[in-house]
């Protein structure tokens, strides 16, 4: 029997010659095994030695069997553990509560030790597989790095983490340099060669409290917790340098590879939540590449980094500027003919649906204007208010067009709106940051929203922003189930909301500019009103039953 870390099973039992016996027959089919005698010795032994399988009597001295279940279940660290109780009672009237608490398996005493085997093989085969698929959900399949999805969600813990304690924060981005020609040249499976080559690089040069991930594409970003900017430009450099040095792939035929680097910390006053820690190392990383490439570049030097990129005019900048101009128009062409495409199909499905979001754009552009956001921001709001509501295309119209209550299963399926329309824009790297606020525009500013539960400012600003431009807009126009209110009663109501589903900050920017252009906000409304409006009689007095000011 040990106590190593990464054992197979931990039994917990309090009988000890039963333990004895349970940890002997699996000793002897090769298996490793912790025990313990009690609840309280039993969570400290799994937390200590990380156990596939867990074995655990449904009477213990100081709690139950089924409440060590629960208490497990409740920490994600062991969500792919694989539970089994034992008992001597009849399991037919134990079987609920096992199934309730989160078991897996149950053995009835006397265990026979063949039986008792082949049930825990099985745990640990269900326990491996669960372990694949959540490595497979968070990380790139090429690099074997974080994948993009799951750096969010470490940068915004650790940002967290940084807000609660005050340890410093940084985060480096880096891009390869002409990575695009050594697609062009050698093809993408040399592409990916080198792609595997730096990634490796990255895991060498870090240290275990960081986290790399592969951004998209040629990009990458690594978080380091309890770094400093000048720390961060150490580690940067050094990356930088051993690239540069040992970046060699054989298909290359003796071509040199470099990389811009971009780094930022969370001590830096423009950045106040996650989304402006990674969008002051973008700026500095186009510092970097604008400068000469093969260089890293800190956040602190951005302001004069610009001056100093507007006096380059030699002939390559001023060729290059003109071909990134010739593709974003491009781009913007084809952008704006899906949302085009896009609105038609939700106008034909939902007729509010589409005045809905050109509504909610422009209250949201204007609020986001009055709060000082850069014009990148107020351009991205404004592109992802116009599609917040995509994802309704992925709702039965029976439940859009109801004039009752919708029912807790309707209302799941409402709920999925923001989760179908970033699966549905976010293969465009163009909407990167439009992405995020689809994504996070139902979380509330108390951390009551979802998906992800975020709250305050580590909420994107431009999800706080369309959440209440989406409010307004909700309000004050004529709905299946309610008739619309006026411009007051509807700031009244969010107010009513204000730092519980809404930011005040945002609140309070709504209020302003409503009051400087009200003869033109009432117009717009009015010409909804007409245009949209739906005869008394089809409407329901009845309105939802939601208790916060409700999106559809």
């Amino acid at each position: 029997m040990t106590t190593s870390a990464d054992i197979d099973v931990c039994v917990l039992e309090d009988d000890l010659d039963q333990q004895r016996l349970i940890a002997r027959v699996l000793d002897n089919r090769g298996l490793t095994v912790s025990a313990a005698a009690d609840a309280m010795q039993g969570l400290e032994a799994v937390a200590r030695a990380r156990p596939k399988v867990i074995l655990c009597d449904v009477e213990l001295p100081d709690r139950s069997g089924v409440e060590v279940c629960r208490s497990l279940r409740k920490n994600p660290e062991w969500s792919t553990c694989y539970i089994m109780l034992m008992s001597a009672s009849a399991l037919c009237d134990l079987s609920a509560a096992v199934v309730d608490a989160g078991a897996d398996d149950y053995l009835a005493k006397p265990i026979d030790h063949e039986e008792l085997v082949a049930r825990v093989r099985v745990g640990m085969r269900m326990s491996s597989l669960h372990d694949q698929l959540r490595r497979a959900a968070i990380t790139d399949g090429l690099t074997g790095l974080h994948n993009h999805d799951h750096f969010n969600r470490l940068l915004e813990s650790e940002m967290s983490r940084t807000r609660r304690y005050g340890h410093p924060l940084a985060l480096i981005m880096m891009d390869m340099d002409f990575f695009k020609a050594i697609n062009d040249t050698f093809g993408h499976l040399v592409g990916n060669a080198v792609l595997e080559k730096v990634a490796f690089i990255l895991r060498e040069s870090i240290r275990e409290v960081d986290s790399a991930a592969r951004f998209g594409g040629d990009e990458f970003v690594i978080i380091l917790p309890q770094a400093t900017i000048a720390d961060a430009l150490q580690v940067a450099e050094r990356i930088r340098a051993t690239l540069a040095e040992s970046l060699r792939i054989e298909a290359l035929h003796g071509h040199s590879l470099t990389a811009s680097l971009g780094i930022a910390d969370s001590d830096d006053p423009r950045v106040s939540c996650a989304a402006d820690l990674v969008d002051m190392a973008d700026r500095a990383l186009y510092l970097a590449k604008h400068r000469g490439r093969n260089q890293a570049a800190c956040s602190n030097e951005v302001e004069e980094g610009a001056e100093l990129v507007a006096t380059l005019q030699d002939d390559e900048v001023v060729s290059l500027k003109r071909r990134l101009t010739a593709l974003s128009v491009r781009a913007k062409d084809v952008y704006m003919q899906s949302v085009a495409s896009l609105l038609q199909a939700l106008d034909e499905k939902d007729p509010f649906t589409a005045r809905h979001a050109v509504n909610t754009s422009f209250y949201a552009k204007e609020i986001a204007e009055q709060m000082g956001c850069s014009k990148a921001i107020v351009k991205a709001i404004k592109n992802a208010a116009l599609l917040h509501d995509i994802g309704k295309v992925g709702v039965p119209d029976k439940i859009l067009m109801k004039r009752t209550p919708l029912t807790r299963l309707e209302r799941m399926v409402v709920d999925q709106v923001p989760a179908i329309g970033t699966r549905i824009v976010d293969h465009l790297r163009i909407l990167e940051t439009e992405v995020q606020i689809i994504r996070h525009q139902r979380e509330h500013f108390d951390g009551s929203g979802f998906p992800a539960g975020m709250r305050g400012t580590l909420i994107p600003v431009g999800a706080r922003i369309l959440l209440v431009a989406n409010a307004f807009d909700a309000i004050t126009t004529d709905r299946v189930y309610r008739k619309h209110r006026g411009i007051e009663e509807a700031l009244a109501e969010i107010d009513a909301c204000a730092d519980t589903q809404f930011d005040p900050r945002v609140v309070m920017a709504l209020r302003q500019v409503v009051q400087r252009d009200r003869v033109a906000w009432q117009r717009r409304i009015d010409d909804t009103v007409a245009a949209m409006r739906v005869p008394s009689g089809d409407r329901e007095a009845a309105v939802p039953e939601f208790s916060r000011i409700d999106p559809i």
